[in-house]
């Protein structure tokens, strides 16, 4: 949607303020002075994202939110500015440097949007700010990547690695019931004792010769202590499987 604009000046008016209507067939001609800024106000729900000017050279354009400045730096100048806003118009102006003796340049001029322009239109985004956002993609996709490689690279040296970390030095357990102990081992922070035993023994750790009972999950029938246990037993009523850590 190109929007252009009818000026409209009012009665009563400051001389160099004026309030103009957009339209989409029309532009807004601008008169501006050297040494002087005209401001480009625009509806407070336009956003400015982009500024197209013919003539880069002899004409210093900024714009902030829906506010735009315009300065001629050559007498004489003439050229056309478009601004993109992020609600899909396209504002057009005509800049001019001079005009008629004793008359004021424009210094302020609001306008006005088209009021019976359809809304819902697609919002255009400035090329810096479509660079801007592939920018951004490419680095996440970047980082996912490299999360992804580090991650497969975690896993792959934590399956090379941690069977080397196992340490079975609790003996041969003897395969009795009730508590059918397969397997004792840790791995420098666990302790997993593989059992099939059918019901759900208790598990007590000896310090100092006294018995505290420990927490454990069951992951496959395998109990999984958070801690080395170098001393302890598991206990089903009267009966007990004693188990001590050997030193190497």
């Amino acid at each position: 949607m190109v929007l252009f604009s009818l000026s409209v000046p009012a009665l009563g008016q400051t001389p160099g303020i004026r309030q103009v209507a957009a339209s989409e067939r029309s532009l807004i001609d601008l008169q501006t002075r050297v040494r002087y800024t005209t401001m480009i106000v625009l509806p407070d729900n336009e956003e400015i994202l982009d500024i197209i000017c013919g003539d880069r050279d002899f004409w210093v354009i900024s714009a902030t939110q829906n506010i735009a400045h315009v300065k001629p730096a050559k007498a004489g100048a003439e050229t056309n500015l478009n601004l993109v806003t992020g609600s899909g118009a396209i504002y057009s102006f005509l800049l001019k440097e001079g005009g008629p003796p004793n008359t004021s340049p424009d210094l302020k001029v609001y306008v006005e949007g088209d009021t019976v322009a359809p809304t819902g239109r697609p919002r255009y985004f400035s090329a810096a700010h479509v660079e801007a956002l592939e920018t951004q993609v490419a680095e996440a996709a970047a980082a996912v990547q490299s999360a992804n490689r580090q991650a497969e690279e975690a896993v792959a040296r934590f399956q090379r690695d941690y069977p080397t970390t196992l340490d079975f030095a609790y003996g041969t357990p003897k395969y009795e019931r009730p508590f059918f102990v397969q397997a004792m081992w840790h791995d420098g922070k666990f302790t997993y004792v593989k059992s099939d035993a059918r019901e759900l023994p208790a598990l007590y750790e000896l310090k100092d010769d006294k018995p505290a009972i420990v927490n454990f999950q069951v992951q496959d029938g395998t109990f999984v202590v958070p801690k080395i246990l170098e001393r302890g037993y598991l206990a089903l009523g009267d009966q007990r499987f004693s188990f001590s850590l050997r030193e190497r």
